[in-house]
């Protein structure tokens, strides 16, 4: 039986910033304990009673030197809040 993945955002490097015109653009680090695909939702978003929905517009994976496998994807979404 293999080990089962862990994927999580970095809270440190989680940036969110939203406009009057309700755009949203939300930056951060998705770190991985395999080098597979992302198996959370990264399109739709809820903070506190406001929902995002919207797309990853930039996507970059690199190892995480010497942590034994692990991997962070820097992610970049844009979208709308209602």
């Amino acid at each position: 039986m293999g080990v089962e993945s862990i994927e999580f955002i970095d809270c440190g490097s989680l940036s969110i910033s939203f406009d009057a015109t309700g755009k949203a653009t939300i930056s951060c680090n998705v770190i991985r304990n395999d080098s597979g695909s992302l198996v959370n939702d990264y399109n739709s978003w809820s903070f506190g009673s406001v929902h995002f929905d919207g797309n990853i517009m930039g996507l970059n994976q690199s190892p995480i030197i010497g942590s034994g496998g692990w991997n962070q994807w820097q992610l970049r979404w844009e979208g709308v809040g209602n």
